[in-house]
């Protein structure tokens, strides 16, 4: 009898201490993932800001798998590969068939291991995670990521993810500032430049000629990221 309590107490104290151990690996991983959300977001260079996403993707994807949500770990997982994909294939067409190709694999995958309005919700803001990557301009990739952060936020509040609430609550409050703040900038370059052609004698009002605001950190009539002469050559 003696034996069979040590026995018993002996697994339960190894339980506590493999549950120590997982709190502490989870905890590792939410502050890779939070500090990659808090500071990709102040990068203009898209490679940067992809290499970022990535390393936070992964973060992600093996923080939720050690919660027990297996469709939001498959949706992290499968937006690694697709900003590997953004990162190192140059051939706008063969991106946007990959993207497309992910896409349908996460579909089917969320069906296998559907557990009802999480998975949803997870396949939601994944998909528009995905629409976020496959833009080649930074501010209209905020964008995209503003509409699909509530849908992961609901997520990790019905998974109860609290790291994953924080970094969504720090998502959300960094991509909007920086969103503001590039449209007040932006907004002072018009004004400026409306200014200069009135100065000169250029027509005003509805007779005026276009405003083409200048490009900050983003080609804003291409909509691609500056790239050096050499890289913009080789391409």
């Amino acid at each position: 009898m003696n034996d069979k309590k040590y026995r018993w107490a002996h697994k339960a104290k190894q339980s506590r201490e493999y549950r120590a151990v997982a709190v502490m690996i989870a905890t590792a991983l939410g502050g890779i993932a939070l500090l990659c959300v808090v500071s990709w977001p102040f990068f203009g260079d898209y490679r940067v800001v992809v290499k970022i996403q990535s390393t936070g993707a992964a973060a992600f994807a093996l923080y939720f798998l050690m919660l027990g949500s297996p469709t939001a770990a498959i949706a992290c997982l499968i937006s690694c590969s697709q900003l590997v994909i953004s990162a190192s294939v140059r051939d706008r067409y063969v991106v946007v068939r990959l993207y497309g190709a992910s896409l349908i694999l996460l579909t089917f995958l969320s069906v296998v291991t559907w557990h009802g309005m999480p998975s949803a919700l997870a396949l939601t803001g994944s998909s528009l995670g995905s629409l976020a990557r496959l833009q080649t301009s930074t501010t209209r990739m905020k964008s995209f990521f503003l509409l699909g952060a509530p849908f992961w936020l609901a997520h990790n509040l019905m998974v109860g993810a609290l790291f994953a609430l924080g970094t969504d609550v720090v998502s959300l409050a960094s991509n909007f500032a920086n969103l503001m703040k590039f449209m007040v900038r932006r907004r002072r370059e018009i004004s400026f430049s409306s200014k200069s052609s009135n100065s000169n004698g250029s027509p005003v009002g509805i007779y005026s000629g276009p405003v083409i605001p200048t490009c900050d950190g983003v080609d804003s009539c291409r909509g691609f990221p500056k790239r050096r002469r050499s890289e913009s050559m080789a391409a």
